[in-house]
């Protein structure tokens, strides 16, 4: 802050500018946490998490009649929200509301005091009194109590009565009350996550403790990162589908990345939200931020280069989870992990093999095309030897069929025939034909169908063949994304692999085709 003698300084322009940015400060989240925080720089998802916490705020003062009292914010790891929802927030709460009081909670009681400490940092500091503070021009001034030495339980002074109180999940909160509570990051890692234990734990202590200590007309901010479909979001967005006597809570839903919905044909996209509530995720049907297919929520920080990086790193389970909040069941439903065994090498000798396209035409964030390659070898069992996949637009999509269809020629002998899905419609008549045309003229085998019945039910025989044993991988780096996206059919986002390998497995099921001997 300025000295006396610096006061006197001061140009009457420069005045009027510091006291209209107190002013916005004193309006608006934004301006408060740049005006306190001098580092802090809000991004453009910054700015409209902060719309949405001004309407909680609303909320509060309103005593339900206006605003949002439920609210679910995702975000991946390290974008801002702590440091916005846990600490900024509640700071700025308080100065607007200061007979508030306010819960949070974390994952453990050492998180939440963290949060607590930052939070009693921001209203004891210089800027904080030039808003709210005896520096301002308010009736009362929002100061820290003076007996308030615990970053458990702070109060502030007389005569506001509003306070914070800290507690880690499962930690007691009889006779404290709550205008606000925010729930930062409920789920700790990845170990929390996968232990169905810890989440009924977590869920019985929300239900029976956190939410029964709400006022009326109090209001609730879920801010963290995705585990697991099951997690206490999963069970909140399944309550919202199941009960509609339950909190329907506002979902602020912000990927790292911007990918369109992947609509079953047929259905509405209302159904298919719905359908994905119940699997304990939430879609949109156009990305809240306006960002185009790809484009990163945070280029200034983790650009799309950076982003592609820690998918390939941490793995697709991970990356759809804690980056995409589209988690999906490890163990699966259709398909369990451990019906999946891998082998060095391809079969020395084979019956017959097939490599089936289920094909997309968009390219970005849409469906992928996916080619498997299988064969069924002389010891009885299938092997999937290579999987083709990429989001290709249609040009280029036949290219790489053809170019694929070429390799397969060479690196692995026998006749390989192409099968590939026709969509149904003229369209996809023409389409199909001429992706076939493309295929004669290299000098390829190629034929297509119209597939009938869900993807589910044409999974079904595949499903059987793995859980039989039946079934083997050839190592390689496609192996843990095709796993995963049988783990989480029919739920995951993606289902192309799965329908490849189907239909290529259907067809080394058939004895004829076209009169021509499979084996």
């Amino acid at each position: 802050m300025l000295t006396a003698v610096e006061k006197i300084r001061v140009k009457p322009e420069e005045a009027r500018r510091e006291l209209a940015r107190r002013e916005l400060a004193r309006r608006h989240l934004v301006e408060f946490s740049e005006y306190t925080l001098p580092w802090y720089k809000a991004a453009r998802h910054h700015k409209l998490a902060a719309t949405y916490l001004e309407q909680v705020l609303l909320y509060i003062q309103t005593e339900g009649k206006e605003g949002i009292g439920r609210l679910l914010l995702e975000e991946p790891p390290r974008h801002g929200k702590t440091k916005q929802v846990s600490h900024l927030f509640p700071a700025w709460a308080l100065g607007k509301q200061p007979d508030m009081d306010i819960i949070l909670t974390s994952y453990n009681a050492d998180r939440a005091n963290e949060n607590s400490r930052a939070v009693r940092e921001i209203v004891q500091g210089e800027k904080y009194r030039a808003i709210f503070g005896d520096l301002a021009t308010v009736e009362w001034a929002v100061e820290l109590s003076s007996d308030s030495r615990s970053v458990q339980a702070w109060d502030l002074a007389a005569p506001n009565r509003g306070g914070v109180t800290a507690a880690g999940v499962g930690g007691g909160l009889t006779g404290t009350g709550a205008h606000l509570m925010i729930v930062d990051d409920p789920i700790k890692n990845r170990e929390e996550a996968e232990s169905a234990a810890t989440r009924d734990k977590l869920w019985e202590w929300w239900t029976s403790t956190a939410y029964t200590r709400l006022e009326k007309g109090g209001a609730v901010v879920g801010m963290f990162t995705r585990w697991n479909v099951d997690d206490w979001a999963g069970r909140i967005l399944r309550m919202m589908a199941t009960d509609p006597a339950s909190d329907q809570w506002i979902v602020l839903c912000m990927p790292a990345f911007w990918e369109f919905p992947i609509i079953p044909e047929g259905k509405r996209f209302e159904e298919y939200q719905h359908d994905q509530l119940l699997g304990g995720i939430w879609v949109e049907d156009k990305d809240v931020l306006g960002r185009e297919v790809g484009e990163a929520l945070w280029p200034e920080k983790y650009n799309v280069e950076d982003l592609l990086r820690i998918q390939a790193n941490i793995g697709e389970y991970d990356w759809q989870a804690l980056y995409q909040q589209a988690p999906f069941s490890r163990q699966g439903t259709m398909f369990k992990r451990e019906w999946f065994i891998i082998e060095d090498n391809p079969p020395e000798k084979i019956r017959r093999r097939v490599r089936y396209y289920d094909k997309a035409g968009t390219e970005g964030g849409g469906a992928y095309t996916a080619g498997p390659c299988m064969s069924l070898g002389e010891d009885g069992l299938i092997h999937v030897e290579h999987v083709a996949r990429g989001q290709w637009e249609s040009y280029r999509r036949d290219e790489e069929i053809v170019r694929i269809g070429k390799q397969d020629q060479q690196y692995r002998p026998g006749v390989t025939v192409i099968w590939h899905y026709q969509d149904p419609g003229s369209a996809g008549v023409d389409s199909a034909k001429a992706t076939n045309a493309k295929l004669a003229m290299a000098g390829l085998e190629a034929h297509f169908e119209v597939v009938t019945g869900s993807k589910e039910v044409r999974a079904g025989p595949w499903s059987s063949a793995l859980e039989a044993g039946l079934v083997r991988l050839v190592r390689g780096g496609w192996n843990e994304k095709y796993i995963e996206e049988h783990l989480a059919f029919p739920k995951g986002r993606y289902k192309d692999q799965v329908d490849g390998s189907s239909g290529a497995f259907s067809k080394l099921q058939e004895g004829v085709i076209d009169g021509k001997l499979f084996f």
